[in-house]
C-alpha cells in the first residue's frame, strides 16, 4: 500500500532507502505463506562508508549476498544490501527445515 513500486510509477528509488520485499506464492483455493524481509539500497559511496565504518556489518551483508546468490540462485545488483539472514528464503512445505525454494 505504501510501496513506491507500482505500474506507471514515477517514484525514484534512492541510495539509503530501506524496503520490505515480499515473496507471496499463491495457488487458487489455498491460503499462502510468505517471506517478508528488508533490504537497503546503497550506492558506491554508501557501500564504501558502511565497509569502512562498520566492517562487521559489511561482512554479514556480504555473507548474506553470497548465500542468496550461490544457494538460492537469486541475482542481486551490487546496490542491494540484504539486512536479514532470511531475505529471499522460504520454507513452504510444512516448514520443513531441510527444504527451501530456489530459483532455476
Amino acid at each position: 500500500m505504501s510501496s513506491p513500486i507500482y505500474p506507471d510509477s514515477n517514484e525514484e528509488l534512492k541510495s539509503g532507502m530501506i524496503l520490505q520485499i515480499d515473496i507471496i506464492p499463491s495457488i487458487e483455493g489455498y491460503t499462502g505463506v510468505s517471506a517478508e524481509e528488508c533490504i537497503s539500497l546503497a550506492n558506491e559511496e554508501l557501500r564504501n562508508d558502511i565497509k569502512e565504518k562498520y566492517p562487521e556489518l559489511w561482512n554479514r551483508i556480504q555473507k548474506r549476498r553470497k548465500y542468496i546468490q550461490d544457494q538460492l540462485n537469486i541475482t542481486l545488483s551490487e546496490e542491494v544490501l540484504p539486512l536479514s539472514n532470511t531475505v529471499g528464503y522460504l520454507r513452504p512445505y510444512l516448514l520443513s527445515k531441510d527444504m527451501a525454494l530456489t530459483c532455476k
